[in-house]
């Protein structure tokens, strides 16, 4: 699937935006420094940082107690 030209000409016309905001300002724009200026705790940036992590943590983890029911269930029908 290939992108249209309008579409390339507007991702294209935000991107030079961001970019002379960010010499401007000299800020990143969802750079890892916006974890840095809010007021949030250090263990909530730190979730915030690895929270895909998290997720696959997650997934997996009920993936192994889905598959472990499952086990029982079946052992002991």
């Amino acid at each position: 699937m290939t992108r249209s030209n309008q579409l390339d000409r507007w991702l294209t016309a935000w991107s030079d935006k961001i970019t002379s905001w960010e010499s401007e300002t000299g800020q990143t724009f969802l750079g890892d420094n916006r974890l840095e200026i809010t007021n949030r705790d250090r263990f909530e940036r730190w979730l915030d940082k690895h929270n895909h992590k998290l997720e696959l943590i997650r997934t997996c983890s009920s993936l192994m107690a889905a598959t472990f029911s499952g086990l029982v269930l079946y052992l002991v029908i």
